[in-house]
């Protein structure tokens, strides 16, 4: 018995011990597995450096081609922030030059035929509006927006200039001369602009063709050209649809061209472009009533406005329009235009009530011819300044002028 007693009161013991003892390290050691497993199975972060990482035989959660890609994200900061601390206020004159859609192939649109003269007149070709941007940026000119003339403050010794263009519509008679056929979205999400090469019948894609790729990719290399992000102005008539894509009422593939045009809006106003109306009809207006300027600017907001969103410029269509404050006039301010502009080479801008008013230079081979017939520093014979040298006082206009054209317009030189 007492052997026996001895052995129940050593299993009892052992029992005690156990319970005492061995259970808390089970606990503790199975409460350190699961801790250990969380950290295993928990998402990898990304290294930064400092500490040492230890391989594991473990299939990695994120493999290594995605760990790259998102190692090699650039952080996203938002814009820059810009010292204005020495900023000036500017009074001085505020230059606005304007463009039609660019001539990519000389040779068809200067060849001698009845539109060439026409063509050599009103066009500017791709190659003089990249020299007109590095003539601007070399004389201190930056880009702005007409919404910034109030209460303008530039660095010192800039000047403010505001880029605008009509008839991005690309008219038949455009694409057979040597313009471009439509705007797109390019392979870098950017905007360009397709053509069929003359010399090959292809269609291609060019980020060096139009004035929006143009001075997209200008300001991305030169960022002080651009004063707050501005960039230039989209003018649209309406009654051939818009950007290339035949959008207007009466298209037979309305429907589709509309879809097919949405993106490329969307682009162009992600690259910071804006947009102008330029009428519906492209009809001059200094005859007509506020009963033809109602029913033309209606359709405009019907069959434009519509795809682009609202838009507070207008464009008059030839530089025509009717006396400020009659009837005819004030419907266009009714319809909610404020910034109006006409065609002059004198810069020249005025805020009446309600809406400011001023005229665009156009920079073509009518302007481009005269300026190289009078000359630099031109004096008219009743003693004054001819307007031509303001234009000569932003550019070298013998560098900007493409010799392409030829002496005679219309007659280019392609030797």
């Amino acid at each position: 018995m007492k052997k026996k007693r001895r052995y129940r009161k050593s299993k009892h013991m052992h029992t005690k011990w156990f319970y005492k003892w061995m259970v808390p390290i089970l606990v503790l050691f199975c409460v350190g597995g699961v801790l250990i497993a969380s950290v295993i199975h928990r998402d990898p972060a990304i290294p930064t450096g400092g500490a040492a990482f230890v391989e594991s035989s473990r299939e990695p959660i994120v493999s290594e081609s995605e760990f790259l890609e998102v190692s090699s994200k650039p952080e996203e900061t938002g814009p820059p922030v810009i010292d204005e601390s020495d900023y000036v206020e500017y009074n001085g004159p505020i230059e606005h030059i304007f463009f039609h859609p660019l001539v990519v192939y000389p040779e068809l649109a200067f060849d001698g035929d009845y539109q060439a003269k026409g063509m050599d007149d009103y066009m500017t070709t791709n190659v003089e509006f990249q020299r007109i941007l590095e003539e601007l940026y070399k004389n201190d000119y930056v880009l702005i927006y007409p919404s910034m003339i109030a209460d303008l403050k530039l660095p010192p010794e800039k000047k403010p200039v505001i880029i605008s263009t009509d008839d991005i519509n690309y008219y038949p008679y455009m694409r057979e001369n040597g313009c471009n056929d439509k705007l797109v979205v390019g392979e870098d999400g950017h905007i360009a602009s397709t053509a069929v090469n003359p010399k090959t019948q292809k269609e291609e894609i060019r980020t060096d063709a139009e004035v929006f790729p143009i001075l997209y990719r200008f300001v991305q290399e030169h960022p002080d050209f651009s004063h707050h992000g501005a960039m230039a102005i989209v003018g649209l008539t309406g009654y051939d649809g818009i950007l290339g894509y035949r959008t207007q009422k009466d298209s037979p593939n309305r429907a589709k061209e509309m879809e097919a045009v949405k993106p490329v809006i969307e682009c162009l106003k992600k690259d910071g472009f804006v947009f102008a109306s330029h009428s519906y009809a492209h009809a001059t207006t200094s005859d007509k009533d506020a009963a033809f300027v109602y029913s033309d600017c209606q359709q405009w907001k019907d069959e434009v406005e519509s795809l682009i969103g609202p838009t507070d410029l207008y464009f008059f269509p030839y530089g025509d329009y009717p006396k400020h404050g009659t009837d005819a006039f004030r419907t266009f301010i009714d319809f909610g235009f404020t910034h109006l502009s006409g065609v002059g080479i004198n810069t020249y801008r005025k805020n009446y009530e309600g809406y400011w008013f001023d005229d665009r230079k156009n920079l073509d081979g009518l302007t481009f011819r005269r300026c190289l017939n009078q000359g630099r520093d031109y004096v008219n014979d009743n003693g004054k300044p001819s307007v031509f040298n303001q234009v000569w006082d932003m550019m070298d206009v013998d560098y900007v002028f493409d010799a392409r054209r030829g002496d005679t317009p219309g007659q280019g030189d392609f030797s």
